[in-house]
């Protein structure tokens, strides 16, 4: 018996779109945030160039692993060794 080859969906041909991010007015009010193609010279989106806004993008997305920040004062308390009981 020979294997049969299957083409698997977990590998794509076209490389992903990059990843638009919403303009600060847009997400704070939670809206759709359509910004213009990549050649466009101005880079406002729908929302704000209706409302005469001007639309300022985030430098960086908020998507993943965020890493930990931890308070100074955490480090200084003492730890009990045995759990509280009631």
């Amino acid at each position: 018996m020979q294997p049969i080859h299957r083409q698997t969906s977990l590998i794509e041909d076209n490389p992903k779109k990059p990843l638009t991010l919403a303009c600060y007015f847009c997400r704070k009010r939670k809206i759709a945030c359509q910004s213009p193609p990549a050649s466009s010279p101005d880079r406002t989106c729908n929302q704000c160039a209706k409302r005469k806004l001007k639309c300022v993008y985030p430098a960086t997305s908020r998507r993943g692993i965020r890493p930990r920040v931890y308070d100074l004062q955490d480090d200084r308390l003492p730890r009990p060794s045995a759990p509280l009981s009631l």
